[in-house]
């Protein structure tokens, strides 16, 4: 390769719909020196939010219409396609992608082959961590994005540690600063001014634990009727969620908004954002709800205590606990003061540490580092 020829990139994910792993694959995608490489997006099965963001943006994505990674006939499907460009790396995100593109990159001989894992898959049975020890073999770097992440890919998984990096989760910390306009948020909402807010922003999904956020929901609201809760996003467990505010007679204080796109003019306007998963990678809501200057809540699971630190710029809860998410509520709300603190402390680690640029910084040299080693010249 000509040392003025672009470095010829893929990014390969099953979809980019609305969530975190399409939001990070979008901001290595835009952030990449594009005069140092050629940037390509394919998504297996749909586009999406995101695929159309990428689009506008320039970047060209790809729907490949693959339905799954099991069946020979789609490797050979993505095997003649990658033949047929001559990528110089690969870089697949997630299960799906990650299985039958680093199969099919292989066949095809594409010298750099590299897997981003954006969670820990402990629910996983042992057949896909045996698949997944397998191909670490053909991959060239494995990317974690939390250190709980990586050490999860070493003891359970059994990959070599030789093989994994752990690059945090980045967001850009100015786009969620730029003084947004919140004026009528909350009558927008039908939110009484004198309430407090307390967010989260997430997949309805049972590992986000939900449940418990509305059982401590329930608990709070006996003694602070002046509290109203958001729940931004949507999920299969939506609907569930909502028949049990009903049930437990809260429903006039918990809003469902649905999938909304002004996060930033939302985060500007709350008071306190909750996380209560059970199970997590590195969460991107937390980092922007941090670079917004808000004090996060949030259960002691993933990669989340990489991201917030204890009594400074939040509370860890146990998992599955409301009275302990409802003691840390009723703390902050009682403590104006402490909340602000947190809140500027959560937005000075968030500028330091986890900054799109440090993140793509990171992606940068290792993309260079394995051309050098791999890529003929």
């Amino acid at each position: 390769m000509s040392t003025h020829k672009k470095i010829n990139i893929l990014h390969l994910v099953e979809e980019l719909t609305i969530g975190g792993l399409e939001r990070v694959l979008t901001t290595i995608a835009l952030g990449l020196n594009k005069k140092k490489y050629s940037v390509h997006v394919w998504c297996l099965r749909e586009g999406g939010f995101f695929a159309n963001k990428l689009t506008n943006e320039g970047i060209e994505v790809n729907i490949v219409h693959i339905s799954t990674s099991r069946n020979p006939l789609c490797i050979y499907k993505l095997y003649k396609l990658l033949k047929s460009i001559k990528f110089d790396i690969i870089h697949t995100h997630a299960y799906s992608a990650g299985t039958i593109g680093r199969i099919s990159a292989f066949l095809a001989g594409v010298p750099i082959v590299i897997s981003h894992n954006h969670s820990v898959y402990d629910y996983y049975n042992k057949y896909y961590h045996f698949v997944e020890r397998l191909l670490s073999h053909i991959t060239d770097r494995i990317i974690c994005v939390s250190d709980i992440v990586k050490r999860f890919a070493n003891e359970t998984q059994g990959i070599d540690t030789k093989k994994l990096l752990t690059i945090h989760n980045c967001i850009d910390c100015t786009y969620f600063v730029s003084g947004k306009e919140t004026t009528g948020f909350k009558e927008g909402l039908g939110i009484p001014v004198n309430h407090s807010i307390i967010c989260t922003i997430t997949h309805m999904e049972e590992h986000k634990g939900l449940v418990y956020l509305i059982k401590s929901a329930s608990l709070l609201l006996k003694s602070k009727k002046n509290v109203s809760f958001l729940l931004v996003g949507d999920g299969s467990q939506k609907k569930n969620l909502k028949n049990l505010c009903t049930n437990l007679k809260i429903e006039k204080n918990i809003i469902f908004t649905g999938e909304r796109s002004d996060i930033p003019e939302i985060l500007s306007s709350i008071d306190i954002f909750v996380l209560p998963s059970i199970r997590e990678g590195m969460p991107l809501t937390i980092l922007e709800a941090m670079a917004c200057g808000k004090p996060i809540i949030a259960t002691n699971v993933g990669g989340i205590p990489e991201i917030v630190k204890d009594e400074l710029s939040g509370i860890l809860v146990p998992p599955e606990d409301p009275e302990a998410l409802c003691n840390a509520m009723n703390e902050l709300l009682n403590n104006r003061e402490k909340m602000e603190k947190m809140g500027y402390n959560g937005k000075r680690i968030c500028d330091e540490n986890f900054n799109s640029r440090t993140m793509i910084g990171k992606i940068e040299n290792l993309y260079d580092v394995l051309v050098k080693e791999k890529v003929k010249h």
